[in-house]
């Protein structure tokens, strides 16, 4: 009984890690994607609800950040890669928690410095996290994130840019921000939608930039795909005709004994 009892003390741990490790991924990137209205909501002038809303959600996007990077610290301890990510999370965690309180509604240039590197650090974040387990191979789920991605920018620039009429001239305008086309139909014209638009030419060429090259991938990869079959294909003929060879010595060493 005892051992019985151990073992599944023992297991219920593991399983919890396993739980929160999972965990881990989908709620990191839901408490970054938080950032996202809690800084635009923080640019809405005269509106005190909106403010505090704002102030609310960089609070909570700190707390759950907070928390998930403490679940997760044995995995930094020892490993550059992972203690680079820490700093990283770090960094957002303060800004985000100082981002909390109000210090005034007017910025000035050095909170909108801080403030913009906040960002930055985000948008840095949220890549590594989308990013770091794309392969080639992942063709379709890179697609479909490419395209959530323009649908949720055509969003953005409807919410933000008032020459959005309508969320189909949301959609274009993010097309040809990402594309870095500039047709001039329409165009940024508030500072919201301009710093939108910054980390949607970023982030479209990152995304845009991978899904390309895994599609030259794919092709790349299936010429090498036929490259080594011919290649073991020889090999193999060549086995064969060292095994007949081999075999003819054989047989002619024999009749020389024999003789």
């Amino acid at each position: 009984m005892n051992k019985k009892t151990g073992s599944g003390n023992a297991g219920f741990p593991l399983i919890s890690q396993q739980f929160l490790s999972w965990l881990s991924r989908p709620l990191l990137m839901t408490s970054l994607l938080l950032s996202i209205p809690a800084f635009y909501l923080l640019l809405i002038d005269g509106n005190d609800q909106s403010r505090f809303i704002g102030h609310a959600l960089y609070g909570a996007v700190a707390l759950i950040m907070g928390v998930d990077t403490y679940s997760q610290w044995h995995k930094y301890q020892g490993r550059p890669t992972r203690s680079g990510k820490m700093l990283l999370d770090t960094l957002i965690i303060v800004g985000c928690a100082v981002s909390a309180f109000s210090f005034g509604d007017n910025w000035n240039v050095l909170e909108w410095f801080l403030r913009l590197g906040l960002c930055a650090a985000i948008v840095l974040r949220i890549a590594t996290l989308v990013l770091q387990r794309m392969r080639p191979s992942h063709l379709v789920q890179m697609i479909v994130l490419a395209v959530l991605m323009l649908t949720s920018a055509g969003a953005g620039f409807y919410w933000l840019e008032p020459s959005v009429l309508t969320y189909a001239d949301g959609i274009w305008l993010a097309f040809s921000t990402i594309a870095t086309v500039g047709y001039g139909d329409i165009v940024p014209s508030t500072w919201a939608s301009k710093i939108f638009a910054v980390f949607i030419v970023l982030l479209g060429y990152a995304m845009f930039s991978i899904v390309t090259a895994s599609i030259a991938a794919l092709f790349v990869g299936e010429e090498e795909a036929k490259f080594e079959r011919e290649l073991h294909a020889d090999i193999r003929s060549l086995r064969h005709e060292v095994a007949a060879l081999r075999e003819e010595l054989r047989l002619r060493d024999q009749k020389h004994e024999v003789k």
